[in-house]
């Protein structure tokens, strides 16, 4: 049976990883079909970086106001007159700020409502006001989705039990694995945030950058740490070594003849550029982090290596095993490949319809 989807998300710029999954899943579904649209309450604030495919409806709220009470109260007004003309559609937010926005909506309309947790819900949104529009919207939803278990279980029982687990879908553009030898680059891609505790990874290559002299770090991304990173690499004298190119349209196609790929969040839901990486074969060095996406994924020493979180030691001895041992690298490589078969865009998708 052929569903009507409605994506409510605040815009569809660069803020996350939110947002990069929520276009590959309309593309999927909209591939298969169902009618999509997507609402965007609040156009191009954070940018507009995902396009979203063909075939997709798209709305956008234009307030008027520059009174920020003033101009939520008419987006939940815009938004409401919009599902009142499809009350059998079902409505999906995967951001606490337009989730927050679709509860208050509820409270008028009929529509299927589901939210969904996409990041350590300990930790984002930031701020106990937040948290608390965020876990006030939850209690209005039909169902929720959540990463991981260890993420469902923060929330009470009221919650959990109308949550289900869905992990992150491979990117369904992914690349084929390159074949021959990799460039020595080792990559990470991410927003440059405190979160990613990107300082501990410059320490770790700072680490092994006399043993190896033939790699750098490539750090693509944009933040609002970019310029204490810098003064970072600096300090190393690494300015040559280690290389902050910033956000790259194309970043598949960077990342895919890499030799490695390292994460060293403090937490994370599932990395988007961590399954990436893996799908295209680059061995990975990712920290063990809240709320257990990582360990989800990587079994540690078979697809690939997790440390501890904020041990630069650590990091730096598994990055200078994978690199001191090419049979390792080779191992690590062919079993990553096979998150391809776990979690492809069309099964992810699947089971996402099934809630929605």
């Amino acid at each position: 049976m052929k569903k009507e989807i409605i994506i409510v998300t605040i815009s569809l710029g660069n803020d996350g990883g939110a947002e990069r999954i929520l276009t590959e899943l309309a593309r999927q579904w909209v591939h298969d079909g169902h009618h999509i649209t997507v609402i965007q309450t609040s156009p191009n604030r954070y940018g507009n970086e995902y396009a979203l495919e063909e075939g997709i409806e798209q709305i956008q709220i234009h307030t008027t106001s520059s009174n920020k009470v003033i101009r939520f109260m008419q987006e939940i007004k815009e938004l409401i007159k919009i599902l009142k003309t499809r009350p059998n559609a079902t409505c999906l937010s995967f951001l606490s700020a337009s989730s927050f926005i679709l509860a208050i909506s509820s409270w008028f309309v009929n529509n299927r409502i589901v939210f969904s947790e996409r990041n350590n819900p300990r930790k984002v949104p930031i701020g106990w006001h937040q948290q608390a529009l965020r876990n006030f919207a939850f209690r209005f939803a039909d169902a929720l989705v959540f990463q991981t278990e260890d993420a469902r279980s923060y929330f009470p029982e009221s919650v959990q039990k109308r949550g289900v687990i869905i992990p992150n879908p491979i990117n369904g553009k992914l690349p084929p694995p390159i074949e021959g030898a990799r460039e020595k680059t080792i990559v990470t891609a991410c927003r440059l945030h405190p979160q990613k505790n990107l300082p501990m990874m410059i320490n770790a290559f700072s680490m092994l950058a006399d043993e190896f002299p033939e790699y750098k770090l490539v750090i693509y991304g944009q933040g609002v740490l970019e310029d204490e990173l810098r003064a970072q690499i600096k300090s190393l004298n690494l300015e040559d070594r280690i290389l902050l190119p910033g956000f790259a349209s194309n970043i598949l196609e960077k990342v895919a003849p890499c030799s490695m790929f390292v994460s060293s969040s403090d937490f994370e839901g599932i990395s988007n550029s961590m399954l990436e990486a893996l799908g295209m074969g680059l061995p990975a060095v990712v920290t063990d982090c809240p709320v257990g996406g990582a360990r989800m994924v990587i079994k540690s020493g078979e697809n690939g290596i997790l440390v501890p979180v904020g041990d630069t030691q650590a990091m730096y001895e598994a990055m200078r095993s994978v690199l001191k041992n090419p049979e390792l690298a080779a191992k690590l490589s062919q079993e990553a490949i096979k998150v391809r078969d776990e979690f492809p865009l069309w099964k992810i998708a699947k089971r996402w319809l099934e809630v929605l």
